[in-house]
């Protein structure tokens, strides 16, 4: 990845009195994230060895050869990157001085890497968004200046992470391993950025920096907000009391007003679902009846997640939606704890956070891309979830919040894996031991969803690693395919062309039909449609039909003698004709000729030339015939649908119908640059189906292809639940 300077007026001069304030936070940051820096690259010295000794020689012996003859280097161009910025800072320059000061990221080189660093800040200000937002705006005091772009904040990840691209920018280091170089940075720089902004907001506090400030992320108290309405809740969505929002699994992270906006939406919606499914309404501020407190639930909710006595059946296999049978088992397990009543009066934004993993959960059990045993499964998270959206309902407005993540990475292990072959039971007993863990090991601190998505993604890579291979040899396979057929198709049309509505000897159309039309397709195939070779053929078969039309009037000419015949020797050398075999094709060309010219008919032994053509390209295999359109002469379907499959991308997934009526995943794994048709591949890398957009929208009309309606299985479901919520309300 490339880094230059960015491109912006001089900044405000700092005040000469905070220059000594200048030099204590670089010596803090240099201190910390130097060494954080020096062990992620130790950490990746024994993972590459260890890589080596394993035989993956891909990322193991010469990339432990690079690394170790670079590492010395990196640290200190990193180092360097550190000091310029702060040395530009009391300058007033915008960055360091030299080639080496830039860190503006070039957005159209290397997005690989780009994405890297975007990923590794990320979760770095999962972790310390509040101290980094209080750090960050006492510097630009201290600066002498308005908020700092992130990459011109040495005290910030993004800084951070581009000084390390910057370190390696001149380093001939191999792309995968610069992405692992980050990837080892991301776990000590996280660690490191703790400290650091605990001892620069210190100092900085100490100096008179905006002394106010505080990094507690804790939000207005329960009692606050007593009675807010559904309008009011995506505002504190989330807050009860608690964990400072930097150790809640992803609260600090920032809502967007249309996220908020959609939740409310959301919300508002819940009062006529449940009136329609007969549940009562969630206790407001008049409430008959003690409401129970947060904390009384949550350990409800406990008891029910430890006990083993949960039991949930999809809506579509019980008379009871899944949020009635959640409530009456809540019920149950709160007379156990001493709560008497009939039904447990919940507080309202507790209530919402419960019926919306309720239908969240009945729309994931319901899917007809897990079977009975994965529906299993899933149920036995339900209850871990429900405590998690009464804790912290970012959950449904962050897409990087750690549950959402867990849950994602889940699904995307249990579509379509019927366990039928070794590997996918062995992926299926990885989800259960993750989902073990997540029943026993989940109290209140959700940095357990992170852990177990992080140790199942990591599983899972290494599970696909084994198919990658049969994925890549099956989009180069279909690839081929395509060209040969492209290169057939445009060598009829040239010669069809040609020929036009000539009635030819049989010597000369099997020359054309055989020989030709190899020669042509070989070349197009290798050079391309329109090369000189290509050119010269096509003259050669020109020459041809001009002698035959020549012999046919009865005109003796240069041109029926085929004199000159080189583009003919290349036409039957390409179809293997060498030596006294060419010269005995050319013969037979003239004879036929010669027989024309003179007024008599072709004779039978004339069908055959006395060569026999090259090996050719394999032949492509018959794609498999669509049902769907068989024997209809146009495809009937949706235009919106049409339009969602259009922008389909390479890796996107859809769910396809097996012929036993289950759904099983489908990648899209190599569009067609000639056809624009897609390439469908299952997990295992091998294909099921290739098929234009045309064809799927035609299945998808028909039930057979389902496309998510959000990028990952939570954001389909929560499209779906929002359908539901729009249909039983009256909306829809």
């Amino acid at each position: 990845m490339t880094f230059r300077s960015p491109a912006e007026s001089p900044i405000p001069m700092p005040s000469r009195a905070n220059g000594p304030l200048l030099d204590a936070l670089q010596k803090h940051v240099i201190d910390r994230a130097v060494p954080a820096l020096d062990r992620a690259l130790a950490d990746l010295d024994d993972y590459l060895f260890d890589r080596s000794q394993s035989g993956e020689e891909s990322l193991g012996l010469m990339a432990l050869r690079d690394m170790r003859r670079a590492r010395g280097e990196i640290i200190q161009r990193f180092r360097q990157a550190v000091l310029n910025r702060f040395r530009g800072l009391r300058a007033g320059s915008a960055v360091g001085d030299g080639d080496d000061a830039g860190l503006s990221l070039l957005s159209d080189q290397d997005l690989e890497e780009q994405l890297a660093v975007e990923q590794l800040a990320a979760a770095v200000l999962r972790t310390h968004a509040s101290a980094f937002e209080v750090a960050s705006k006492r510097f630009s005091v201290v600066a002498g200046q308005g908020e700092l772009p992130p990459l011109e904040n040495p005290l910030g990840p993004v800084f951070l992470a581009s000084a390390l691209g910057q370190a390696m920018n001149k380093l001939d280091l191999e792309p995968d391993l610069r992405i692992v170089v980050f990837k080892f940075f991301e776990r000590e720089l996280t660690s490191a950025l703790g400290d650091i902004y605990e001892r620069c907001n210190t100092l900085m506090a100490a100096a008179g920096i905006l002394p106010e400030l505080r990094t507690s992320g804790r939000v207005p108290p329960r009692a606050a907000r007593a009675g807010a309405g559904a309008a009011q809740a995506p505002s504190d969505a989330g807050a009860h009391d608690g964990p400072p929002a930097n150790h809640d699994g992803g609260s600090a992270m920032p809502i967007s007003g249309a996220e908020q906006a959609e939740f409310a939406n959301l919300l508002g919606m819940l009062q006529g679902w449940r009136s329609a499914m007969g549940l009562a309404a969630p206790a407001g501020p008049a409430a008959a009846g003690p409401v129970l407190p947060t904390q009384d639930l949550m350990s409800i909710l406990s008891l029910m997640q430890h006990d083993g006595s949960a039991r949930f059946t999809p809506a579509g296999e019980a008379e009871q939606s899944l949020a009635g049978q959640l409530r009456q088992q809540m019920t149950q397990s709160a007379r156990k704890l001493g709560v008497r009543g009939d039904n447990i009066n919940l507080d309202g934004l507790d209530g919402d956070a419960v019926d919306l993993v309720a239908l969240l959960f009945d729309v994931l059990l319901d899917g007809p891309q897990y079977d009975t045993q994965i529906r299993q499964k899933i149920g036995r998270m339900l209850v871990p979830y429900v405590k998690v959206a009464v804790k912290d309902r970012r959950m449904f407005m962050l897409k990087e919040h750690p549950a959402r993540k867990l849950l994602n990475t889940v699904a995307e292990a249990c579509e379509g894996n019927r366990g039928e072959a070794p590997q996918e039971r062995e992926l299926l007993t990885r989800v259960d031991h993750t989902i073990d863990r997540l029943v026993a090991e989940f109290n209140e601190d959700v940095a357990i969803f992170e852990t177990l998505e992080q140790e199942l993604r990591a599983y899972m890579a290494q599970h696909r690693k084994r198919f990658e291979l049969a994925e890549k040899r099956t989009a180069e396979a279909q690839r081929g395919r395509e060209r040969l057929e492209h290169a057939r198709k445009v060598a009829a049309e040239d010669l069809d062309r040609l020929r036009a509505d000539r009635l030819l000897p049989p010597v000369i159309g099997d020359f054309l039909s055989r020989h030709a039309s190899h020669h042509l397709t070989q070349v197009a195939l290798r050079d391309g449609r329109g090369a000189p070779r290509y050119e010269e053929a096509l003259r050669a078969v020109e020459q041809l039909l001009a002698a035959f039309d020549e012999a046919a009037a009865g005109v003796a000419s240069a041109s029926a003698a085929l004199q000159p015949d080189d583009g003919l020797r290349a036409i039957l050398a390409s179809a293997g004709c060498v030596g006294e075999a060419t010269q005995a094709a050319l013969d037979a060309l003239r004879d036929a000729l010669s027989r024309l010219l003179a007024g008599q008919a072709a004779l039978e032994d004339d069908a055959r030339m006395p060569v026999q053509v090259a090996a050719a390209e394999p032949a492509p295999e018959p794609e498999p015939q669509l049902e769907v359109v068989a024997g209809s002469a146009s495809l009937d379907y949706d235009a919106a649908m049409l339009e969602r499959i259009r922008k389909l991308q390479i890796g996107d997934w859809i769910q396809l119908a097996a012929a036993d009526g289950h759904f099983a995943p489908a990648k899209v794994s190599w569009i067609s640059p000639i056809s624009a048709r897609l390439l469908l591949v299952n997990r295992r890398g091998i294909r099921v189906l290739v098929a234009s957009v045309e064809e799927l929208a035609v299945m998808a009309k028909l039930d057979r292809v389902i496309v998510r309606d959000g990028e990952t299985a939570f954001e389909d479901a929560m499209h779906q639940v929002v359908g539901r919520l729009q249909s039983a309300s009256g909306k829809g």
